[in-house]
């Protein structure tokens, strides 16, 4: 029996199918928005002109009702970390009417990465502008009971207002970019063109969904009408790909196949067969999974938000040169899902001083529509992070080719906290992976837990909270096998490069007498850095942040002084460089600092203290509690959206910060150190340990 639902996240060490961005950003509950009186006010116009019949109803009329409903119910929407809670579910009724029809322009999606479908429907009596198209999955779901994946106002073809009927139509040639590919139709915040406003984009969620026509908006929702449903032709299809770390080792299980090549590979003719690409080498499954949703703590993840999510497979691959691009594609040649297309990644650099490593970093990122579905989500600036850092990605191979190799391409990517924001809505996670993949199946993906993945209480947290929806944890750590020392201890490191990375989780214990203490304890002081002079520590909440939240037990400052009392003597110990945080959603660089004083760099140049980032700023909705005054140790605030890239060589390490309006740069800076540093640091380390043996 071939494994079920393809999600294929092979493992080791170690692409956005985003194409388009969108215009307006949205900052919590926006800006200038309407009034409930004005809709109302918008409502009987209407249906006054309705009556006084169509042709009285100027376009320019319906633009501005319109735009003055969606911007009433974008401010609802915004006050949502996962758009998809604006619904009241438990209100939803099903009051069928036969005048109503729906349709959809095929009934089978072929390729479960994406495709555009057209939806049309007529017979709609008194239309109003709380009227809406919901995706549905399964296809026979209870909206009473399902939480639907999407939806769109019908309201956007402006026909529906004057005339009862209308269409989802696809505008202009805009495509979602094949792996390799240079997006074609890359837009910015600042640019003209927002996200899809016409088709629905359907991805596979590995059963058949259907489009309901619903009423009476979000707070009292019927459903009116269902379309016929549309099937996944390849159920079974190998989709949501990334790369990540040697693991934690498990059972293996039954084996199915991935292909990995060289550059240098040779294709036959037959390489799209069922049979599978001509590749040299393969690997087979070594540990195949699915949660239920009994395996979560509450919430949303326990009922409305539940769908299932596949069968996840893990495969490792092993004897990789260092630093070199292997091209692959992953799939089960006893199946009947087939293979997915080709990518390709390069492996780690080895881990010593000798090289240069790039990396891109995020935290707080979430997931939106290209197709302009889930008006108002506050996540919308995500798809912007993934596009320019897919786009920085391709450039970095060019560049790669163009240098012999002496320019690095980006290998790694690095994401603190607050993933998906699915907050047990389990489509959303399904969204995500296919957001995040153009990058994620070229690179490792490293991730620490935030909040809104591990939080949820009496399930071990740090903070009692329920901001996973019930999650608690169980699609982050089943989605992403990072090489944790055990289940649920969400805390490790690894070796870069000239660069060491220790990861850990703010959302379990973390303080003295608690295991992950230990743990750090143990890794700062087993560093050696003569093989990696730079120390990163990576993390989700801050440990310095200019923030007025200063609510008992999770807010941003009671969590930063528990950080600084547990471990800033440690990371003045052991010459912490950075350290890399989120969950305030901006961009804060402070001096290298310690105790809250800037400190002074030594004379070789090179920094006695670390330097704090906060990089919350990848997609969510922008945090605006920032402290006024700003703290004196605060070097740079970034209102904007954007991520991080990091160069690092044996002696210095530049940093930049990308905004996503235009992909130039918001900040940048460089940390230098002595090429004699690691020896320097041994030589001290090992006299203060014998010092301490001496008594």
């Amino acid at each position: 029996m071939a494994p079920k639902a393809g999600v294929w996240p092979p493992v080791l060490l170690p692409l956005l199918l985003v194409g388009a961005a969108f215009t307006a950003p949205v900052l919590g509950a926006g800006r200038g928005h309407a009034s409930s009186a004005t809709i109302r006010a918008a409502d009987i116009q209407q249906q006054a002109s309705i009556a006084a019949g169509a042709s009285q109803l100027a376009p320019h009329d319906v633009d501005a009702q319109l735009h003055a409903y969606l911007e009433l119910e974008r401010s609802r929407v915004g006050s949502f970390h996962q758009p998809l809670e604006r619904l009241r579910v438990a209100a939803v009724t099903e009051q069928p009417d036969p005048k109503i029809q729906i349709h959809v322009d095929r009934q089978e999606l072929a390729d479960g990465s994406g495709e555009w479908f057209t939806v049309t429907w007529t017979g709609v009596d008194s239309p109003a502008y709380d009227d809406w198209l919901a995706v549905v999955v399964p296809a026979d779901a209870d909206l009473s009971a399902t939480m639907p994946a999407k939806w769109k106002f019908a309201a956007a073809d402006p026909l529906h207002v004057i005339a009862g009927n209308g269409t989802t139509r696809q505008e202009g040639p805009w495509e979602i970019p094949a792996a390799h590919q240079e997006p074609s139709a890359y837009r910015t915040l600042g640019g003209a063109a927002g996200p899809r406003s016409g088709a629905f984009r359907l991805i596979s969620y590995r059963q058949p969904v259907a489009i309901s026509f619903m009423r009476h908006g979000f707070d009292r929702a019927v459903e009116a009408a269902r379309s016929a449903p549309i099937q996944v032709l390849r159920p079974n299809e190998p989709l949501q790909v990334r790369w990540g770390p040697a693991s934690v080792p498990y059972s293996p299980r039954r084996a199915a196949q991935g292909c990995v090549g060289k550059k240098d590979k040779k294709k036959k003719k037959d390489d799209d067969d069922d049979d599978g690409p001509a590749y040299p080498h393969t690997a087979p499954v070594d540990r195949s999974f699915a949660y239920q949703r009994e395996d979560m703590c509450g919430g949303a993840a326990i009922s409305v938000g539940w769908v299932d999510a596949g069968t996840h497979h893990v495969a490792t691959l092993t004897g990789l040169k260092p630093a070199t691009r292997y091209y692959y594609r992953v799939g089960d040649p006893q199946g009947d899902g087939g293979w997915s297309k080709e990518y390709s990644f390069v492996s780690a650099p080895p881990a010593g001083p000798a090289g240069t490593v790039r990396a891109l970093f995020v935290a707080d990122m979430g997931q939106a529509e290209v197709d302009g579905s889930l008006e108002g989500s506050q996540m919308l600036p995500s798809l912007n992070t993934t596009m320019l850092m897919y786009r920085d990605t391709l450039a970095s191979y060019r560049e790669a080719e163009a240098s012999g190799g002496a320019v690095p391409p980006y290998t790694l990517l690095v994401h603190n906290g607050d993933i998906s924001y699915s907050r047990g809505f389990s489509t959303q996670w399904d969204n995500f992976m296919q957001q995040i993949e153009p990058v994620a199946a070229a690179m490792p993906y490293m991730v620490t837990p935030g909040n809104h993945e591990r939080d949820w209480p009496g399930t071990g947290d740090a903070f009692v909270v329920e901001d996973s929806g019930g999650e608690c944890g169980i699609p982050f750590e089943a989605r992403f096998p990072m090489p944790y020392p055990g289940k649920d201890k969400m805390w490790y490191a690894f070796e870069y490069g000239p660069v060491f990375f220790l990861q850990y989780s703010t959302e379990h214990r973390f303080g003295p007498g608690s295991e992950q203490y230990q743990f750090m304890v143990k890794t700062l002081a087993s560093v050696d850095r003569r093989r990696t002079p730079w120390l990163v520590v990576g993390g989700h909440r801050p440990i310095y942040v200019a923030s007025t939240n200063a609510n008992w037990p999770d807010g941003d400052q009671p969590v930063a002084q528990s950080l600084r009392d547990a471990y800033e003597d440690l990371y003045k110990q052991y010459q912490v460089d950075l350290t890399l945080q989120g969950h305030h959603h901006t961009y804060q660089r402070t001096c290298a600092l310690y105790r809250g004083a800037c400190q002074p760099p030594r004379p070789d140049g090179s920094q006695t203290a670390p330097v704090h980032l906060v990089t919350g700023h990848a997609g969510a909705g922008l945090s605006l509690n920032v402290a006024n005054p700003l703290p004196p140790w605060l070097e740079h605030l970034g209102l904007w959206w954007g991520y991080m890239r990091m160069e690092a060589n044996a002696t210095s390490m530049r940093v930049e910060i990308v905004s996503d309006e235009d992909g130039q740069l918001m900040d940048s800076f460089a940390l230098s150190k002595p090429a004699d540093f690691g020896e320097r640091f041994m030589a001290a380390a090992a006299a203060e340990a014998e010092a301490g043996a001496r008594g």
